[in-house]
């Protein structure tokens, strides 16, 4: 149970820590620019978590929208089908000769099949991940 607290505050960076700690500065402050600069850093750290809070909110409330997912793969359909059929025809030597996309598609085709299949959402956690660390060493 330890180590799962640990984790989720790592990886969260562990806004109740925070928020303490900036509380106790305040209270432990001797002059008036030392309270300020608490207030401060308490309002900041209530902000981000606020603002986390409301990103949560809006992915949760987006998530089952039948309609984004539809377009969603009408989008990339066409780039996947693509892309097998590159790989079918280069892979069992068909004669298809499946002709590259005009521009821009052929330049946006790689961006649009990484972000259909995750990978915009691995780096959004990897940068998340990485914020995280960079909180914690304030």
């Amino acid at each position: 149970m330890a180590l799962a607290k640990w984790l989720a505050g790592w990886v969260t960076g562990d806004v109740a820590a925070a928020l303490t700690k900036a509380y106790e500065t305040k209270l432990n402050a001797r002059t008036e620019s030392e309270r300020i600069a608490a207030d401060i850093e308490i309002k900041r750290i209530e902000d981000k978590r606020d603002a986390r809070q409301r990103a949560n909110e809006v992915r949760l409330a987006t998530a089952n929208f039948l309609e984004m997912r539809v377009i969603t793969v009408l989008i990339a359909l066409p780039f996947v089908a693509h892309l097998w059929g590159v790989a079918m025809d280069t892979l069992f030597g068909f004669d298809w000769s499946v002709a590259a996309f005009p521009s821009p598609f052929n330049e946006w085709q790689g961006a649009i099949l990484l972000s259909f299949f995750g990978l915009s959402a691995g780096i959004g956690a990897v940068r998340a991940v990485a914020g995280a660390i960079a909180y914690r060493r304030r």
